[in-house]
Formats: structure tokens, C-alpha cells, sequence
């Protein structure tokens, strides 16, 4: 009896201490967006201590947050002000494809170029490869030949 009125204070206590919807994190929308000081990084690690944009758009965030408002609602509030410049990366749709797609179909292209430029240049040294015979006099003139000879024969 004792023991089941212990857990039914505890569970109460548990249930009372969590918060009935916790907000998202402030970096749920941080996350997708640029820092427009001008540093070029995304907006949750923003190098700079005092960045004059990074710090209140945080703090608005965290409040609008609170209030209840949803990290999709933000962004397209940060889009719809700034542009989608904001965003840490492009839509997904219209000619922002191209920035998806691109660098797969450059990567393709690259592969198929340098396969047939191995095939072209692998069937090019196949067949200039002809044995050529060299004599030793025709490395060197004749005097050089004779001076060569006589010396390896005075080194035995």
C-alpha cells in the first residue's frame, strides 16, 4: 500500500516538473539559415562573440518559439525578409534544382571523359609499340666507341 502510493507521487511529481509541449530547440531553425553579417556561416555557429545579426535573430527565434510558432513558419519568415539567400542550403524545386543536380552530372560527365581518354590513349601506345634495334655504334661515334672499349679493357 505504502509502495503504490510512493509511485503514484512520483509519477505525479514527474508529470508535473515536465512542461506540458516543450518548444523546439532554437537551432531546429538556426540550423537552415545564414548569418547576414557577413561571415558566410550558418546562423548556429556564427564565429563571432558580438555579431550584431546572429545574436537578436537567436533571441527571436527562441521567442517566437515560445510563443508557439513553428520552426517552418520562421524560416519562411527569415526567406520571405532576406530572400532565399537566408538559407544554409536550396530549395529543392524550380531552378534551384540545378544546384542539386549539377555537381552528380559534372562528376558522370568527368567519369565517362576519362574512361574513353584511358581507351584512346591505351589503343595509341598499343600500337606504336615496335621493337627497334640499336646497335652500340649508333649511340656513339665510331672514336668514341673505340676509346670506350679500350678503357673497359685497362679497368679489367
Amino acid at each position: 500500500m505504502l509502495l503504490g502510493a510512493v509511485v503514484v507521487a512520483v509519477a505525479a511529481l514527474l508529470f508535473i516538473a515536465m512542461p506540458a509541449s516543450a518548444a523546439p530547440p532554437v537551432s531546429s531553425v538556426a540550423d537552415e539559415l545564414i548569418c547576414q553579417c557577413g561571415c558566410g556561416s550558418v546562423l548556429t555557429v556564427c564565429p563571432h562573440q558580438e555579431c550584431g545579426w546572429g545574436i537578436p535573430a537567436k533571441q527571436y527565434i527562441g521567442q517566437q518559439l515560445e510563443a508557439g510558432r513553428s520552426p517552418e513558419d520562421l524560416v519562411q519568415y527569415y526567406v520571405d525578409e532576406y530572400g532565399e539567400q537566408v538559407l544554409a542550403a536550396p530549395t529543392k524545386r524550380g531552378f534551384n534544382m540545378v544546384a542539386w543536380v549539377a555537381p552528380f552530372a559534372a562528376l558522370i560527365i568527368g567519369a565517362v571523359a576519362v574512361y574513353f581518354l584511358i581507351g584512346v590513349w591505351a589503343r595509341r601506345n598499343g600500337s606504336d609499340t615496335e621493337t627497334v634495334s640499336v646497335r652500340e655504334t649508333d649511340l656513339a661515334p665510331e672514336s668514341l666507341q673505340r676509346r670506350l672499349d679500350d678503357e673497359l679493357r685497362e679497368f679489367d
